[in-house]
């Protein structure tokens, strides 16, 4: 499972990127601070996972769903966030976010959703699933 982050913290990305190679089968393959460079990335190398901040360099994460959402087969896109406001939650969601994580115990619940995602069982689900489950 390949997962690409982006965040404007490269201390953040750091942390997070050691805890994710830690689940097995996970591996990081792209790291950006700049919307347009995560979205080409995407794009590219067609992650199973990508996780995204809100705000990025040179735009928004809202506007980096909007394009990776119209692939066939989009990655699972985890929002992490300093901006947890209930209009925020709702623009990136209707955007397609399939989780939205405040920055607070973001490191965590990504992580947690990655595990989830991840194991096998869960796998087939997902793919026989509808849309995945968001957090509320």
């Amino acid at each position: 499972m390949t997962i690409v982050l982006a965040d404007t913290d490269s201390n953040f990305r750091h942390r997070l990127k050691r805890r994710l190679e830690r689940i097995a089968g996970v591996k990081v393959g792209g790291e950006s601070s700049d919307s347009e460079e995560a979205t080409a990335m995407i794009l590219n190398r067609k992650p199973d996972i990508a996780i995204l901040n809100s705000s990025l360099q040179n735009g928004r994460a809202i506007e980096v769903l909007h394009q990776v959402k119209r692939l066939m087969v989009p990655p699972t896109i985890i929002i992490v966030t300093d901006n947890p406001s209930p209009d925020n939650k709702t623009a990136c969601i209707l955007a397609g976010a399939d989780f939205f994580f405040d920055q607070a115990t973001g490191e965590h619940m990504a992580v947690t959703a990655v595990r989830f995602l991840s194991a096998p069982q869960n796998r087939l689900e997902r793919l026989a699933a509808p849309a995945a489950t968001l957090n509320k």
